[in-house]
């Protein structure tokens, strides 16, 4: 209908054009000779070719509106604000992503390895959300697969491997990398593939999740590459008991940087 509506207003404009066109050259050139031309029956007609050019003209804008109308909704349809949420802090984030891990069916992919565990950790009401989501954490890895990396720069991240293999999960397991390089690293949280979650990685991150599907995808190859080049602590049941007394022996305080040999 649109085009219709456009190739008729074209054809409108091409006579008024055409007409006064005419009408001005006759008449500059005087090329009329006797014949008067009847100049308001002309000015009527363009006038009234005038009128309908601005009627076809208000329809065919109404009609575009109406199908912009239509591809805006598809759009917002396709792409909700919920596919993405933005928390104020680490409470926040651990909070929901709690929630998300006691909703999950298949698994959880998470990687604990960025350099530097954040100031305000140890701070009381942030160790409270951490330690429900910690209890989430044993609670899912009973009844789904719960793979983790690590990377142990800090003290607290051996006593949270140490939890972990005392628990005797069978869905848990998890990997590390010795050496820990100046190299900031993303870190994140898969949930069965639908939200991927994202911590701060510096002070100036946003904390902040996705439900994009095309994403999660390209978080979980990044994790399976990084996964099967780990070296292995427990896979299910099993548990390489000579790898963990490695990172036993290894431990490092706060700040150092020390490497696992």
């Amino acid at each position: 209908m649109q085009n219709i509506l456009r190739k008729v207003d074209l054809i409108i404009l091409v006579v008024i054009a055409l007409v006064a066109i005419v009408l001005s050259v006759l008449d500059f050139f005087n090329l009329t000779g006797e014949i008067s031309p009847n100049y308001p029956l002309f000015t009527l007609f363009l006038l009234s070719m005038v009128g309908i050019h601005l009627i076809v003209s208000h329809f065919s804008q109404e009609d575009f509106r109406s199908d912009t109308t239509t591809l805006l909704e598809r759009i917002a349809t396709g792409v909700s604000v919920a596919d993405f949420r933005i928390f104020n802090d680490s409470i926040e984030i651990e909070s929901y992503l709690a929630k998300r891990m006691i909703e999950a069916k298949k698994s959880i992919c998470d990687l604990t390895w960025k350099s530097k565990i954040s100031e305000g950790f140890s701070a009381s009401n942030r160790q409270l959300a951490h330690g429900y989501m910690d209890k989430c954490i044993t609670e899912v890895s009973d009844r789904i697969s719960y793979r983790e990396i690590f990377i142990f720069n800090d003290p607290r991240r051996v006593e949270k491997l140490e939890r972990r293999l005392s628990e005797k999960k069978k869905g848990y397991s998890c990997r590390y990398f010795k050496d820990d390089t100046p190299i900031p690293r993303l870190q994140f949280v898969i949930v069965d593939d639908e939200e991927v979650f994202f911590f701060a990685s510096s002070a100036d991150s946003i904390l902040c999740s996705s439900c994009s599907k095309e994403l999660c995808r390209v978080f979980r190859s990044y994790y399976e590459a990084v996964w099967n080049v780990a070296i292995p602590i427990k896979d299910g049941p099993k548990i390489d008991e000579n790898q963990v007394t490695i990172i036993r022996n290894a431990q490092v305080l706060p700040g150092d940087k020390k490497t696992i040999q």
